[in-house]
């Protein structure tokens, strides 16, 4: 999503904006609906020689300056195909994943010797790449994900839609969830604290947004037959995938995230960007968006009793859901709108195409 949006907003800023991904994806139907330059790649695995020689001649038949890769991962194509180009465009890396392996073997200091900037989305993520790549810490910035405030903005969005069509009334307490089904994203302490809520506030509704991805999906099941024994059939509704997160979002009183491990969390600056209160477990990239007590109310992960509580907070106060909303709203406005990541990113480009391939500035 991120390498979409950012595609589509440095296209309409006029740069020459070429999208390479895997051949069939997703990402590359989405990009095609977006109508951006799309090049489709064959590609599995970490050796690839044939998609490799096809980059490597792209590349070089449209004179590419810089190449921004969105995965460590497709660091074994890419820094290949420009090298193989004879042209030695330079090559930024956004990193959105840590990683436990300490990465200084001999493949690892050519590929990230290749790498002009390695551009960390969150604090926790930054220090992991000091600490498991050969990356010169003057190469490491922080430049976090975005969203486009435009699109979420409370006052565009059409919530008692949304509510309509699941039954809610406009006095209904809305908690929702919108993440993709995946062990680590806490869907156990959401419905455990769903029934500990429920227990003495039966009119409080759960509505949990996402599907599940590519062999995830008897963990899916696993989590909605877990809602049946737990009795909250009725309470909690499963949406499957939705496109109008905007409204959607727009639909909840409270956001819950109940993430055992996340390196960032665009979910929360989109819900924060609505005027939501979140209820967030305090962990890893989380601690760079939601302020305790300022913009949401921290709890620890795996802790369904503290999640629960920290619920019950915010579903008995309007004052307190009122006041975190509209200061987390100040908060996404002011650090993560997609305007100001684009501001930065193209100085990002400016000064790395301004070195010579040593790092420094002629």
């Amino acid at each position: 999503m991120q390498a979409l949006e950012v595609s589509a907003h440095l296209a309409r800023r006029g740069h020459m904006v070429r999208l390479a991904c895997c051949a069939g994806s997703r990402l590359a139907r989405e990009a095609h609906d977006a109508r951006l330059v799309l090049s489709e790649l064959e590609v599995s695995g970490y050796f690839h020689p044939a998609a490799t020689w096809r980059l490597s001649r792209l590349i070089r038949f449209h004179a590419m300056s810089l190449l921004h890769c969105q995965h460590s991962r497709d660091l074994s194509l890419v820094v290949p195909a420009a090298d193989l180009s004879g042209i030695s465009p330079k090559i930024v890396l956004s990193k959105r994943v840590g990683s436990y392996v300490h990465k200084r073997d001999f493949f690892h200091r050519y590929t990230y010797s290749r790498l002009a900037r390695v551009l960390a989305i969150s604090e926790v993520i930054h220090r992991n790449v000091l600490d498991t790549t050969p990356t010169p810490p003057e190469r490491v910035l922080t430049l976090h994900d975005a969203i486009d405030t435009e699109v979420f903005d409370p006052a565009k969005a059409e919530g008692m839609r949304v509510r309509s069509e699941f039954g809610y009334s406009a006095q209904t307490i809305v908690v929702g969830f919108v993440g993709r089904f995946s062990p680590g994203k806490g869907h156990e302490e959401l419905l455990q604290a769903a029934a500990a809520v429920h227990g003495t506030r039966p009119g409080v509704r759960f509505l949990v947004v996402g599907e599940a991805s590519a062999g995830e999906e008897a963990y899916a099941e696993s989590i909605r037959q877990m809602s049946a024994r737990l009795g909250l059939d009725g309470v909690v509704t499963f949406a499957g995938f939705r496109r109008d997160t905007p409204d959607v979002m727009a639909s909840f009183d409270i956001l819950a995230f109940p993430s055992h491990a996340e390196s960032f969390g665009v979910v929360l600056i989109e819900a924060m960007a609505m005027g939501l209160p979140v209820v967030s477990t305090n962990c890893d990239g989380v601690l760079d968006i939601v302020r305790d007590g300022e913009t949401g109310l921290f709890v620890h992960p795996r802790a369904s009793g503290e999640l629960a509580a920290a619920l019950f907070r915010l579903i008995d106060s309007q004052d307190l859901r009122s006041r975190l909303g509209a200061a987390g709203r100040r908060r996404a406005l002011d650090l993560f709108g997609r305007e100001s990541q684009i501001d930065r990113l193209e100085q990002i480009y400016r000064e790395v195409l301004s070195e010579n391939p040593s790092g420094r500035t002629p």
